[in-house]
């Protein structure tokens, strides 16, 4: 009977719980029973020697865990808990590539593709059919067509009729040529110079600067108005303020090389005159009634006297009483604070002595020279 219960106890320890340590099996335990026959105790073995062997076997049998880590939501479906769980590593299957049948969806992509080229091919006709057209009404649109022109800086009526009769109305402000414009108005004697505006969408605005006009020159086809750089600026007629400049008598039979121009043709609004001899005779008109003391007198110019150096004309003081005075020209070497000072003191001998100057001639230095009349 002892010996009945001993080996009961020995079938029922054989009944252990193993880990599966196949690939295919699932994460779970599974009970493996031994047959009662696979252990038999031999003699004089005791229980003790038995259990060990038993644990050594299984142990020496490989196991394969992975770390523990929470499940995922990804993996899951579910929030992960807090307790982590074992997972076993699994190798995937091995890959064995197949052909894959074409999905009728891949045509209706392609379809999808070439509507939206066609879309784009007609986006841009129409972005292009509206540059065209927008272009089209800019140019032709009576909107954009010069309306009014605007001139400041003037009130020469003369200069603004010039100004406005240039063309510019009812021109595109697209095309109008701003540049070629300014240039012309440039150009225009009275004119110092200007500055061309738009103003959208059909306007300009001209902005002017004036010649200033220093003297009056006085030739046998008229008299004309001069600006201190010598530019003949328009006819004394039409020029503001005449009756307050001083006049210059020329007189010089105009033509070849003592004008500048073919012989027998007068100055023109545009002309240049000699910048020296502008400045030259604003200083006499400066000086001479300071140094000399008087202010009645012509001041002429000639070109073709005897002494002028260097083809340059030579002024010539006529005065009411009848003398003349020859000042010579700009580019004398005696100043002309010296001449006029010689002058004053040849009409104060003259005057002491009761003597009728004919002519006076300063333009040979410090040797003047004068003349009585018979």
């Amino acid at each position: 009977m002892t010996g009945e219960k001993r080996h009961l106890k020995e079938q029922i320890a054989t009944h252990i719980y193993r880990r599966p340590t196949s690939p295919a099996a699932g994460n779970y335990r599974q009970r493996v029973v031994t047959r009662p026959g696979a252990v038999q105790p031999s003699a004089g073995e005791r229980y003790v020697e038995r259990r060990n062997r038993l644990y050594s076997a299984r142990a020496s049998q490989q196991q394969t865990y992975t770390d523990m880590m929470p499940r995922t939501l990804a993996r899951t479906g579910t929030r992960a808990s807090n307790s982590q769980h074992h997972l076993i590593k699994r190798s995937l299957p091995q890959y064995h590539s197949s052909p894959i049948p074409r999905r009728s969806g891949l045509h209706n992509g392609q379809h999808r593709q070439r509507g939206g080229f066609l879309w784009k091919i007609l986006g841009m006709f129409v972005f292009f059919a509206l540059i065209i057209l927008g272009a089209n009404f800019a140019l032709t649109s009576t909107a954009f067509r010069v309306a009014q022109v605007t001139i400041t800086g003037t009130h020469n009526p003369i200069l603004v009729q010039s100004i406005q009769h240039m063309g510019m109305q009812d021109q595109n402000i697209f095309l109008i040529d701003v540049a070629t414009l300014t240039t012309r108005i440039d150009l225009l004697p009275m004119v110092a110079s200007a500055n061309l505006e738009k103003q959208w969408p059909n306007q300009l605005q001209v902005t002017i600067t004036e010649r200033t006009p220093v003297l009056l020159w006085q030739t046998k086809h008229g008299t004309y108005s001069v600006d201190k750089y010598g530019v003949v600026i328009a006819p004394a007629s039409e020029t503001t303020g005449a009756d307050a400049l001083m006049t210059i008598v020329d007189m010089r039979t105009c033509g070849g090389d003592s004008c500048g121009r073919p012989r027998g043709q007068s100055i023109h609004p545009g002309d240049r005159l000699n910048q020296a001899d502008i400045a030259f005779a604003m200083a006499v008109f400066e000086r001479l009634p300071k140094v000399v003391g008087i202010t009645d007198y012509t001041l002429r110019y000639d070109g073709s006297m005897p002494g002028s150096l260097g083809g340059d004309g030579a002024y010539v003081v006529e005065s009411k009483t009848g003398w003349l005075a020859y000042l010579g020209g700009a580019h004398n070497v005696n100043p002309l604070d010296n001449r006029l000072v010689e002058l004053q003191q040849i009409l104060a001998l003259a005057q002491q002595h009761q003597l009728n100057l004919a002519t006076v001639d300063l333009r040979f230095g410090l040797r003047p020279v004068y003349t009585l009349k018979s």
